[in-house]
């Protein structure tokens, strides 16, 4: 384990250097800076080597299946449910911060599976950030604060229930799903017929549930999850729960899980031609937001956006609009140096819930901060996320010209993510600032001469394009922060059933495998970040980082691992089929509830993503593959 002493944690710095325009069109100007910590010493420091792009990758052509899971259309019956309860409920949904969230599943958000591929093929699991030429970028807490209106405040989403009549909600709630279960399972759509229209006393915390179960921490086979009971039934008092780091952490999971596979795809090639067998992954975060976020950042993948009113849910705002015709999303997306907004949101900062000040001000830090301002801070700090199963780094210092900071070479991020309790403790913690700088919302931040040499060195190629989407042959070991697939090429050659990866929250399982879960270090229940609290360091990005010779040799011993949750626990297990059951929700792939019928799960009752297996006819296909790669190996070994 690597212990850290905490550090002085401010999080900005100012000081007086010579900038330029991220596009490089004009000379540098020396005048003061403002950045975001942690900034590293020097540029021969750290080296960066962001993930291969997949350009060979066409998901057209290839059999690559991605299931949207957490990208749901709303049916009649939700709706229907939402419009009865909002008048009880509205205040006190507002009280709890997901009024917003909840009032925007309304929303149909249509899918363009090109622009989602050509996205995710820019991410970098090391750092959590998108690739550009231009720089990096991310999804941030300040995307999901204003596209998802969640909240950064309250407790975790980990956090028991300790009042005695809670616990007795939690336990009507699990009676409840053992009687409709149907092999264990209870679907979201026999949930929703069992509590509609019958007066039910723990119907809103049903309705939450509901909720949390098919838009926000949704399970690949659409059923409720039991796990997320305690979350319910707080929320259902009014008391608030920080959803938004939670949220982010899904993201950030299934895109590293949706790269990965899109490489390991890619390297599954032999000889030219493509594996006879179909890859499937299933994603379980409100996965539209990625691209929401590419349709509000890039004006030439801009869709005409819809007109809302103040106050309205900023998702409105793409509500059933139809997706742009792009010839080529990857070189759409390269070539939109000029075409991206770094700051988006201020254009309706009213329905934003964040502090953008029309002036520069500074204002001395005191112990109660402005919700608004608090949220912003939030937002700019290196941190830990706490998700349900997972735990991810969030590391904005490397993309602080989303908030209108100025942008240097980012330094090193250490890891507090042994325990959940310790992440949380890492992103609760108390600020050092004597003092905050807000940037005028209209200011348009630049980047260091030493980070454009940097930048350069470590992602551009000679003609200035980034280098991992410049046309080459392939090598295995072509980049030190290249996410390898989860399944070697050896292993993908012997599979002859489902393939699973991971576990999920219970659902019905006897055991929940998390990795960095575990519960000692227990937080209070009413430890609620409101007041931040805990320790810091002075860091910057692990594994996609690679130290040189001259960084000291403990620094290097103590790199965190880039994993957030187990090494996947593969295994080939005997299935069942799930039942059939009634249709309520379509998810982006038009695929009805009912797919459930024609999907496996494991007699253990666990849930997982799984890759599709392989036909007789594949496997025989693929032994006289493997026979001719072993006499091309032999006659290659014969001639050394």
């Amino acid at each position: 384990m690597n212990h850290q002493k905490p550090l002085q944690d401010n999080i900005m710095e100012t000081r007086e250097c010579f900038m330029l325009s991220p596009a490089a069109h004009c000379e540098p100007t020396l005048r003061t800076a403002h950045f975001l910590k942690p900034t590293a010493n020097s540029i021969h420091e750290l080296n960066f080597h962001p993930s291969s792009s997949s350009s060979l990758f066409d998901p057209k052509e290839c059999s690559f299946k991605i299931n949207f899971n957490g990208w749901r259309y709303p049916r009649t019956k939700w709706v229907r449910w939402l419009d009865q309860l909002k008048p009880m409920y509205e205040s006190l949904w507002k009280n709890a911060g997901i009024f917003g969230p909840i009032m925007s599943t309304k929303s149909h958000i249509m899918k363009n599976q090109d622009l989602v591929y050509g996205v995710v093929e820019k991410w970098c699991s090391e750092t959590n950030t998108f690739v550009f030429p231009f720089g990096e970028a991310t999804i941030t807490l300040e995307d999901v604060v204003v596209l998802g209106g969640y909240s950064l405040f309250g407790d975790p989403v980990f956090t028991p229930l300790e009042d005695q009549d809670m616990k007795e909600v939690e336990k009507k709630l699990m009676l409840a799903r053992q009687e409709r279960s149907k092999k264990g399972m209870t679907s979201t759509s026999v949930w929703m017929d069992a509590f509609i229209d019958k007066s039910s006393e723990i119907e809103h915390e049903a309705f939450l549930v509901t909720w949390l179960s098919i838009f926000v921490f949704p399970h690949k086979y659409n059923v409720v999850k039991s796990c997320l009971f305690p979350i319910a039934v707080l929320l259902a008092r009014g008391n608030p729960i920080a959803l938004a780091p939670s949220v982010l952490a899904s993201l950030y999971k299934d895109l590293t899980l949706f790269k990965e596979t899109i490489v390991g795809f890619k390297k599954c090639w032999v000889g030219g031609d493509r594996f006879p067998m179909v890859w499937e992954v299933s994603l379980q975060s409100p996965f539209y937001l990625v691209q929401v976020w590419v349709w509000e950042r890039f004006q030439n993948l801009q869709p005409q956006p819809k007109l809302i009113n103040k106050g309205d849910h900023v998702l409105l705002r793409w509500n059933m609009v139809k997706a742009l015709q792009i010839e080529n999303v990857r070189l759409a997306l390269e070539s939109a140096i000029d075409d991206f907004m770094w700051r988006p949101y201020f254009r309706y900062a009213d329905n934003c819930g964040m502090f953008y000040p029309n002036d520069e001000i500074s204002v001395p830090f005191k112990k109660h901060l402005d919700k608004q301002m608090l949220s912003f801070v939030l937002c700019l700090r290196v941190s830990e996320l706490v998700g349900i199963e997972c735990i991810e780094q969030y590391l904005p210092h490397r993309v602080a010209m989303q908030f209108g900071m100025d942008q240097d070479v980012p330094g090193y991020v250490s890891r507090f993510n042994e325990t959940k309790e310790l992440a949380w403790k890492n992103y609760t913690r108390p600020l050092s600032d004597t003092s905050l700088y807000f940037p005028s919302k209209f200011f348009e931040a630049d980047v260091t001469t030493r980070y454009t040499k940097w930048w350069a060195k470590s992602v551009l190629g000679p003609q200035g394009s980034v280098k991992n989407v410049v046309p080459r042959e392939r090598n295995v070991k072509s980049s030190k922060c290249s996410p390898e697939a989860k399944l070697s090429l050896e292993f993908s050659l012997k599979l002859v059933g489902p393939v699973t990866l991971g576990k999920s929250c219970d659902d019905g399982s006897k055991t929940s495998r998390s990795v960095n879960i575990v519960d000692d270090d227990h937080v209070p229940s009413d430890f609620i970040p409101k007041l931040l609290t805990t320790m810091s360091s002075e860091n910057s990005v692990e594994d996609g980082l690679k130290a040189e010779k001259n960084v000291v040799a403990d620094a290097r011993s103590s790199l965190p691992q880039k994993h957030n949750t187990p090494s996947p626990f593969i295994s080939v297990e005997d299935c069942m089929p799930v039942l059939e059951e009634d249709v309520e929700f379509i998810d982006a792939n038009e695929i009805k509830e009912a797919r459930m019928s024609s999907d496996r799960i494991s007699e253990s009752g666990t849930r997982e993503e799984s890759y599709s297996y392989l036909t007789e006819a594949s496997i025989a296909e693929l032994e006289q593959r493997i026979s001719r790669l072993e006499k091309v190996h032999a006659n290659l070994k014969s001639t050394r």
